[in-house]
Order: C-alpha cells, then sequence, then structure tokens
C-alpha cells in the first residue's frame, strides 16, 4: 500500500477534491506523507517519476530522525549512500548500511499516522492510541504486527551469503488486509436470557488483537455489531455502531474525507474500541411466536470513500446494417 500511496484511487479523489477545495494549497500538506520526497525536489505536480513512486523504499530507509513537532515535516532524512533499517552486523554490496533503533520503534510510523489539524483537532491519532495502550508498556511496537518476521533471506544468495533466516514483511496492508482485520476483533454471545415476554442477549466485543483503538485512522471508517434473532418465519435485528464523529466550527458533521483534514473542529463522539478493551452490550427483543429460535451476533467493518477509477463511456453513435444473399 505504501507503493501506492499516489495511485490509491481512494485517495486520488480524496485529494482532488481538497485540491480544488484549497486552491491547490494542499499539496503541501497531503503529499508530505503520500509523496515525501516532492518536500526535497520541489516536485508538488508531479512530474517527475522519483516522485510518483509514493512512499519508497529510499524514502523510509534514509530517515534519521521524526520530530513530531513539525507539523510541516516530521522527517531529518540523511540522503545518500547509507541506508537505515533494524538490522546489526550486516553488509550490502549495493550501499553502505546502518543499525537504527528508530526502524524498530514506533516513532517511525509516527509522522504519516499521526495528524492534527489547523484547528488542533485529532484526525489520525493511530501512534497516540497505541502510546496509551498496554502493548507499548510491554515493548510491542507497529512493526511486530504489520511487519512481522517471515522466512526469507536479506540478500539474494547469488550475491552475498547470509545466516539470516528470517526477513520483515513489508506488505504492510492493515485495514486493508481481510487477514488483518479478523486478527483484531473477537465477538460473543455470553448470555441468552428468556423472561416476561422478552429474549434478552448480551453480547462481548473484545479487541483482542490490535495496538490502537479500533477502527483507527480516517473517522469515516465504522465498526457495525449486528444481532440477528430468527426463527423458521420471523426475522429481527438490532446494531451498535463504533466510531469517531466530528463536527465543524458550525456545529455540522463531517462526513466526506477530505473535510476531516480541513474543517473538523471537534470530536463530538468517540465510542471505538480500546486496545484490549471488552465491551459488554445488551440487546432485547419481543419474544417470537415461534419458539425455535436462532441468534448470531457478527461485527463488520464499514468503510465508506469515493473512489476515482478509469470508466469506460462507450456510445453507439451511428450504424448501418445490411442483408444480401448469396
Amino acid at each position: 500500500m505504501h507503493s501506492m500511496s499516489i495511485e490509491d484511487p481512494i485517495f486520488k479523489a480524496s485529494y482532488m477534491e481538497t485540491y480544488f477545495e484549497t486552491a491547490g494549497e494542499a499539496k503541501f500538506n497531503c503529499l508530505r506523507c503520500h509523496a515525501p520526497i516532492a518536500f526535497l525536489n520541489n516536485d508538488y505536480d508531479l512530474k517527475k517519476e522519483i516522485t510518483k513512486e509514493g512512499v519508497n523504499c529510499d524514502f523510509c530507509h534514509s530517515v534519521k530522525k521524526v520530530n513530531l513537532d513539525n507539523q510541516t515535516y516530521p522527517f531529518e532524512l540523511e540522503i545518500g549512500e547509507i541506508k537505515r533499517g533494524p538490522l546489526s552486523n550486516v553488509e550490502s554490496p549495493a550501499h553502505k548500511t546502518e543499525s537504527s533503533a528508530l526502524f524498530k520503534s514506533s516513532e517511525l510510523c509516527a509522522g504519516c499516522h499521526e495528524y492534527t489539524n489547523h484547528n488542533g483537532v485529532k484526525v489520525l491519532g493511530t501512534y497516540s492510541e497505541w502510546k496509551t495502550s498496554p502493548y507499548a508498556e510491554e515493548g510491542t511496537h507497529c512493526q511486530n504486527c504489520h511487519m512481522p518476521l517471515i522466512p526469507g533471506k536479506i540478500v539474494k544468495s547469488e550475491i552475498k551469503s547470509s545466516n539470516r533466516k528470517q526477513i520483515n514483511l513489508h506488505a504492510i496492508s492493515a485495514s486493508r488486509s481481510t487477514e488483518q482485520l479478523r486478527k483484531a476483533l473477537k465477538v460473543e454471545i455470553r448470555e441468552i436470557n428468556k423472561e416476561e415476554g422478552v429474549v434478552e442477549v448480551v453480547v462481548g466485543v473484545i479487541n483482542v488483537g490490535s495496538g490502537h483503538m479500533v477502527p483507527t485512522g480516517i473517522p469515516s471508517r465504522k465498526l457495525i455489531l449486528l444481532v440477528e434473532l430468527k426463527t423458521p418465519n420471523e426475522y429481527f435485528s438490532q446494531q451498535r455502531i463504533y466510531q469517531k464523529i466530528m463536527l465543524d466550527e458550525t456545529g455540522k458533521e463531517v462526513k466526506k474525507e477530505y473535510e476531516f483534514f480541513l474543517k473538523a473542529a471537534q470530536v463530538s463522539f468517540d465510542n471505538r474500541l480500546r486496545p484490549r478493551e471488552t465491551r459488554v452490550e445488551r440487546f432485547a427483543f419481543a419474544m417470537p411466536k415461534n419458539k425455535k429460535i436462532t441468534i448470531s451476533a457478527r461485527i463488520e467493518y464499514l468503510y465508506k470513500a469515493s473512489v476515482l477509477r478509469p470508466t469506460e463511456i462507450r456510445v453507439k453513435m451511428a450504424e448501418d446494417i445490411k442483408s444480401i444473399s448469396k
């Protein structure tokens, strides 16, 4: 996903709206993370191939320090032959190497995954959500979950032999990965009570695998807990929604992605699930006539975003058909 930080159709749609809303000024803000090389080569119009690579390998491995107090550009880079990473006592035939503790720390990710807008409202808080979690106290960082060790070699065998049997996975797909999402939460029906014409269902929702709030990131992401009661001829359902709601300066709810960054003035509601939190929800249904009851509970991730993608438009403008005989 980092390699698609510019080409991602969701980003493109949001960036286009932001660009016109700000008469082009948004490029200095949006591209600091989606095309961070632009800050160095001043290619904010994305004319050069290196800029259009988005978050490329060389950018990350040139980061020397992250300063979250610098909202304009939180990265301190040292461009050159030295490439930094988490490994020590390694070398490459292509460049110099330097071991850096930053690459084992969540601070490396914080430069882009923590953002407060000009109104002082925290739009992206993934890093601070982790920092106040049990995972931070235990020393479990973003990389432990999003870049786990997998079998592999750091250098091709034909170039250089290496005793290392594992490397960090660089997919870093997070919420775009169904597998990653399914690791985060657990839902369980804890009690079913029937009395006085009512069926009460007690459901537990547990954040078992995420080191930050669920959902995190852009506030347009939601979780829906859906509890269903079925009989052979009846159907009833109730739901709970977990989300962060933001308002603009007039008190109107902010819904579009780009508006969170430009217009959010306050957080009016936030009931998302904290790391390792267990939320107990109770649902009451009228006793159905049919006594053969099935109850289910599931939690769904919902992300509604504008998407800009190529669309084929084909119109038949004229046609002439003739038949001939042999």
